[in-house]
């Protein structure tokens, strides 16, 4: 990158950064049991957590589903196995394989999507896995069924993940085309860093100049809306380059990125990579420092952060994460394929997780519905504070006109202490993260789980025998009361507890 006149000199950022970082009241943090190790850092992805849902059955509450809902579908398909990924693939799968999975998929559109009444689409999302590893017929196919299943409309955001990985298929610009005409107008592709060397330790099969080639080609096309992610917290990575990453690709043109701390699971392979060599990881001092660079370098050239970790040089990053976090109750969530998970009819649930119990629940004619929990108003109102913190607030005055009580006085014991250290502010009309308490809003969030939930959690903990390779464990997107990756089982109480059905 030869020009830097547009962005904030280093040293300046650096200098900002370590301010901002020896300003947190470190001590309370840890004592307040929200300054956790790297290893045990994860995101909120759903509340209550999978390891607090049960059996339920998708004819109680997918007829509920809100007129307006926002969409997932999930291609579970890739080319390599990246490292930190743990989401749900399958890694070069038989052609025959895919068509099967894609048949699955339009089947589940056609039943779900009558059993929920076809709703509109506010948004669709195609995520992964890799979206764009399917050819240009497949996805034209997709794009049919879905619009046979729910109204999509000129005024639906249609997100696309890409992959740069798969920039060196024969027929890729013909699967850009594809996209392109089937109406997608935000793309996403994840970069997480533009050096090699992490890459090529992450497993990304791609480089930073794939990055600005697929750049070139969405250019190219007229894409405008498009948004990149990054990663911080890698191996190998520091302050140095994770600035010379934001900045290459501002310069290049990117708008919009969605930047996340690493995240552990044990399931992934990244996680042995910490065991084996965590010096070459950065400590929770660096993943601050990256975090408050980030914030300091977006603010200096203009950009706006909502929700957190989203940043954009418009005023809005994307619906779909609006809905996600600020407007779930009134725009549920209904996710199609493997493993999606939704929230719809109060009910949070999760799709069967293989693509083999997923294809089999739908062939035999039932929603391929795994586990889920319906939440009475108590857990309502917790889920409502939770998200919400991470993206525009709570609003107080809407939340008592939905829940009948204030926010601030109904969790006044589990938030007052957050408050008081400045991590949170509160006033007449809303209640929302400050600037220092951002790193932490899923550490706080967690602190208005419910002992109900956390004692299910307890017990499914109790009965996994294998950290790795539990279905449970791994596809539980939560911090509540999760194993850090240094963690093992007992084997007496392997042998106790015995296998997980």
């Amino acid at each position: 990158m030869s020009d830097l006149s547009p962005f904030p000199d280093l040293k300046q950022v650096a200098d900002e950064a370590h301010s901002a970082v020896d300003s947190l009241p470190l001590s309370a943090l840890e004592r307040l049991g929200i300054m956790q190790p790297i290893e045990n850092y994860y995101l909120i992805g759903t509340y209550p957590p999978l390891k607090a849902m049960g059996s339920v059955d998708p004819a109680d509450f997918l007829p509920q589903a809100t007129k307006k809902c926002s969409i997932y579908l999930h291609i579970p398909f890739c080319e390599q196995r990246c490292t930190f990924c743990h989401f749900a693939k399958e890694i070069l799968p038989p052609e025959q394989r895919v068509e099967r999975y894609l048949r699955t998929l339009y089947a589940e559109l056609a039943g779900t999507g009558a059993l929920t009444g076809h709703p509109t689409a506010q948004t669709v999302y195609f995520g992964g896995g890799t979206p764009s590893y399917l050819n240009p017929r497949q996805i034209t196919e997709v794009f049919a069924h879905l619009r046979e299943s729910v109204q999509v409309t000129a005024d639906t955001e249609t997100t696309f993940e890409l992959h740069p990985s798969v920039i060196g298929a024969p027929d890729y610009e013909d699967r850009l085309d594809a996209i392109a005409e089937a109406g997608v107008n935000r793309w996403v592709f994840g970069v997480q860093s533009m050096e090699d060397r992490i890459l090529e330790k992450l497993n990304r099969g791609h480089t930073a100049a794939d990055v600005h080639r697929l750049l070139g080609m969405l250019a190219d096309r007229g894409v405008e809306n498009l948004s990149v992610d990054l990663i911080f917290g890698l191996p190998y990575q520091n302050l140095e380059n994770w600035y010379t990453t934001i900045c290459s690709l501002v310069a290049a043109g990117v708008e919009k990125f969605n930047i996340f701390p690493l995240m552990f699971k044990q399931s992934d392979p990244i996680s042995m990579h910490y065991r084996n060599n965590p010096e070459i990881f950065p400590g929770n001092r660096d993943r601050l420092l990256m975090h408050f660079a980030t914030e300091i370098i977006m603010r200096d050239i203009g950009f706006r952060r909502g929700p957190l970790f989203y940043y954009a040089k418009t005023e809005h990053h994307s619906r779909q994460q609006e809905n996600k976090y600020d407007s779930i109750e009134d725009i549920n969530l209904l996710p199609f394929g493997v493993s999606g998970f939704g929230y719809v009819g109060q009910t949070q649930y999760y799709n069967e997780c293989t693509i083999d119990s997923y294809t089999a629940a739908v062939e035999s004619g039932r929603p391929p519905v795994w586990r889920g929990a319906r939440l009475d108003l108590d857990e309502r109102m917790r889920r409502a504070v939770m998200f919400p913190l991470r993206s525009a607030g709570v609003d107080r005055e809407e939340f008592r006109l939905r829940y009948g009580v204030d926010p601030v006085d109904r969790f006044a014991g589990e938030l007052a202490p957050f408050v008081d250290h400045g991590l949170l502010e509160v006033d007449d009309r809303r209640m929302q993260i400050t600037d220092m308490g951002a790193p932490f809003a899923d550490s706080i969030a967690i602190k208005l789980a419910s002992e109900s939930v956390i004692s299910r959690i307890r017990a499914a903990n109790g009965l996994i025998t294998d950290l790795k390779h539990d279905p449970v464990d791994r596809y539980d997107f939560s911090p509540i009361d999760r194993a850090p990756v240094s963690a093992s089982i007992d084997p007496v109480r392997r042998r106790r507890a015995g296998g997980r059905t």
